[in-house]
C-alpha cells in the first residue's frame, strides 16, 4: 500500500476525524483499518455525508505515484481511485489530463475549421440575382421544396435537415422513393438547391483530405438559391408558394403535371403497404417493374384505400399458402402479385363496390404527400379517391382562362 499524505481543509473536528479514519491503513500497511461502512457508523455519519467529507474535506496525495507527464505526485479522490492508480501507473494527474483534453478539443476545432474551409471552396453558398418563384419551379419541385424547408429549424440556419434523420412518424418521403426524389431535386436544372458547406463533413466524399465534389443523398443539408442570406430565402419562397397553393392561379405547367405526381405518390404508398403487410406475415419479396405495373394498373381503377384492401387479402392468402407447406417463403411472397392481379380483374369485370381501407398509423402520410394532397390539391383524405375522380381546386386556373372546369369532387362524394 502506497504512502498517503493528507491535507485537511475542514475546521470541524468531527469531519476531520472521519476523514482521517477513512484514509487510515491497517497495522500491516496492506489494507484499510476499517471499512467505509464501519467508519460511517463509528462517527455517526450517513453514507452520503461520508462521501461528501471524502470529496471536500481534504486532499490525499500519494508521493509514490508520479504523473508520467509532469512528475507531480498523484492526488487521489478516494480508495477506489487509489487502487486504480496503483494498477495503472501511467495515469496522468488532473492538471495534465485537463491540458490534454484542452489540446484535443483545440485540435478538433482546428480540424473542423480546415474541413469547413475546404468545403466552402468546393461548395460555396450560391447566390442568384433573383429568388425562386412558383413560376420557375415544376410542381414536384414546388411541393418538395415546401416540404423540405417548412421547418422552424431552417429559419435559424438557412439549411435543411438531412432527410435520413427526419422522424419516422413524418418522413419527407417514403424510404422506397426518398433517394430517387431527392436526386431529382438535387439535380434539377436550373438548380434550385445546393449542398450546404455546414453539413456534417461525413455527408461529403473525401479523397486525400479534400472534398471530391460529391455528397451522399440523405446525409447532406441543402440551401436554397436566391438573393440575400440563405436563412432569408426559405420564408420568401414559402410565402409565395402558400399564396399560390391557397389562392392560385397555378403556373400553366402544373396543370399538366399534377396527375403524374398524384400517380407517383399513391403508387409509392401502395408499394410501401405491400412491403409492410408481407413483413407482418414474415414474408418478403423484391419489388420490381412488374410489381409496380400491377399496382399502378389497380390504382387506375380503384382508390388507394381499395388497393390496400386487395393487398391485405392477397398477403393474408399468401401467408396461408406458405403455412400449408410445399412452397418456400419467396414463392409464397411472389404469389401475392398474382393474387392482386386476379382480384383486381374480377372486381373490375364485376364492378364490385370494394371497401376502402383507411390510412394505417404505422404508414403515415409523408411531408411531401401532406403538402401535395392537402395543401396543393385540397384533398383532406385521399384514401377513397381515384385520380380520375379528382380535379385541381378551382383557383388553380386563371380567372381569365374562359374555361369551365367544373367543381372538384370532395372526399365525401
Amino acid at each position: 500500500m502506497a504512502h498517503i499524505e493528507l491535507e485537511v481543509h475542514t475546521n470541524d473536528p468531527a469531519e476531520e476525524a472521519a476523514y482521517r479514519a477513512y484514509w487510515k491503513r491497517s497495522a500491516d500497511g496492506e489494507g484499510w483499518a476499517s471499512s467505509v461502512a464501519d467508519v460511517s457508523k463509528a462517527h455517526g455519519i450517513s453514507p452520503m455525508d461520508m462521501s461528501r467529507i471524502v470529496k471536500t474535506c481534504g486532499t490525499a496525495t500519494c508521493h509514490d505515484l508520479k504523473c508520467p507527464e509532469c512528475g507531480a505526485p498523484k492526488v487521489v479522490t478516494g480508495r477506489t481511485d487509489l487502487v486504480k492508480a496503483l494498477r495503472l501507473t501511467n495515469v496522468l494527474c488532473s492538471a495534465c489530463q485537463a491540458g490534454q483534453k484542452a489540446a484535443a478539443e483545440r485540435a478538433a476545432r482546428e480540424k473542423q475549421e480546415r474541413l469547413r474551409r475546404a468545403l466552402l471552396e468546393k461548395f460555396p453558398l450560391r447566390t442568384n440575382e433573383e429568388d425562386l418563384t412558383p413560376d420557375s419551379l415544376t410542381l414536384f419541385e414546388a411541393v418538395a421544396l415546401h416540404a423540405l424547408f417548412n421547418d422552424p429549424a431552417v429559419e435559424e440556419a438557412g439549411m435543411s435537415t438531412p432527410l435520413r434523420i427526419w422522424p419516422e412518424e413524418r418522413p419527407w418521403a417514403l424510404p422506397s422513393v426518398r433517394v430517387e426524389l431527392e436526386r431529382i431535386l438535387a439535380e434539377a436544372r436550373p438548380a434550385v438547391v445546393f449542398a450546404h458547406p455546414d453539413s456534417h463533413h461525413d455527408a461529403f466524399e473525401w479523397s486525400d483530405g479534400a472534398p471530391t465534389g460529391a455528397f451522399y443523398l440523405g446525409s447532406v443539408s441543402y440551401h436554397l438559391v436566391g438573393t440575400g442570406q440563405p436563412r432569408e430565402r426559405a420564408p420568401r419562397l414559402l410565402d409565395a408558394l402558400n399564396r399560390v397553393f391557397r389562392e392560385g392561379p397555378w403556373p400553366e405547367d402544373w396543370l399538366l403535371e399534377w396527375e403524374d405526381l398524384w400517380d407517383r405518390l399513391v403508387l409509392a404508398d401502395a408499394c410501401a403497404y405491400l412491403d409492410m403487410k408481407l413483413r407482418e406475415h414474415h414474408l418478403e419479396m423484391k419489388q420490381g417493374d412488374g410489381t409496380r405495373a400491377v399496382l399502378a394498373d389497380a390504382l387506375a381503377t380503384f382508390s388507394l384505400g381499395q388497393v390496400y384492401n386487395f393487398i391485405y387479402r392477397a398477403a393474408r392468402d399468401s401467408a396461408a399458402y406458405y403455412q400449408r407447406g410445399g412452397v418456400n417463403a419467396r414463392q409464397a411472397a411472389n404469389s401475392t402479385i398474382s393474387r392482386i392481379t386476379a382480384s383486381v380483374a374480377r372486381a373490375r369485370a364485376a364492378q364490385w363496390d370494394m371497401k376502402s381501407y383507411g390510412r394505417v398509423w404505422n404508414l403515415p402520410l409523408t411531408a411531401i404527400g401532406e403538402t401535395f394532397f392537402n395543401a396543393v390539391m385540397w384533398q383532406p383524405d385521399t384514401m377513397g379517391l381515384t385520380r380520375r375522380e379528382v380535379r385541381p381546386p378551382l383557383h388553380a386556373w386563371s380567372t381569365d382562362s374562359g374555361t369551365d372546369h367544373g367543381a372538384a369532387p370532395s372526399s365525401e362524394d
